[in-house]
């Protein structure tokens, strides 16, 4: 679809929203790549990436549409530590007891699958960057449709609309900062071009990012990207 001349609309997530959003976070791990190349339950996808944003932050949660359908979504979290609570409390015991029944039953049959768990176990917490959660407590969590990530113009228009709404509700929220990991291909700053550009933000560490490296035979980079949201004397008085 040619979305050069199509509106796109941009407003708060509706509970029927629910299963697009889930449908679109589990289609959009890998651009280029589907997603049980790289770990074929599909579920736990979403499990991790979207049902927090949905049932514990449904207020910061925003949709794009072209012609009524949902292309793409942006998923914010105003507070990383709380986020980090409710992930390890609520939503981890229930993904890891279905991993374990997934090998117990042996409904996982791909190769890659094992070796992403065992990157998960061995190497996550080494391969991705951090940064202070009192100084960038909100994280953004934005996907679009892969049927669209081909039409570079339509991906930047969806994108950037979803960017400047989400944006505007963390700064009325008062967060003075967020932070995210952006994965990237050796050589391809595309995306933290487009934040850098649009938002301001910057580059605040870099790891290697060896998960996908095997699917690509392209190394791959974790970058920390960090945005200050508020003006700097809003920031010293929130500190």
């Amino acid at each position: 679809m040619n979305t050069a001349f199509v509106e796109i609309r941009v407003r708060a997530a509706r509970p029927e929203d629910r299963e697009r959003i889930r449908a679109i976070c589990q289609r959009s791990v890998l651009p280029g790549h589907p997603t049980e190349r790289i770990f074929e339950d599909v579920e736990i996808v979403s499990r991790l990436f979207a049902d927090y944003y949905l049932d514990y932050e449904p207020d910061s949660c925003f949709v794009a549409e072209v012609g009524g359908r949902v292309v793409g979504y942006a998923l914010a979290c105003k507070d990383t530590r709380r986020y980090l609570r409710v992930l390890l409390v609520r939503i981890l015991p229930g993904v890891l007891w279905r991993i374990a029944k997934g090998i117990v039953l042996r409904r996982y049959r791909r190769p890659e699958t094992y070796r992403t768990l065992w990157w998960v176990l061995t190497r996550a917490w080494r391969e991705i960057p951090t940064v202070s959660m009192r100084t960038y407590p909100g994280h953004v969590h934005v996907n679009v449709d892969p049927a669209f990530t081909e039409e570079k113009l339509a991906l930047l228009r969806i994108g950037r609309r979803l960017g400047d709404v989400v944006m505007a509700h963390l700064r009325e929220a008062g967060v003075r900062g967020l932070q995210g990991a952006v994965a990237e291909a050796d050589g391809d700053e595309r995306l933290t071009e487009f934040y850098r550009r649009f938002y301001g933000a910057r580059i605040a560490a870099v790891r290697r990012f060896s998960l996908w490296e095997r699917i690509t035979g392209t190394r791959w980079y974790a970058k920390l990207v960090v945005i200050d949201l508020l003006p700097r004397a809003e920031r010293s008085e929130a500190t």
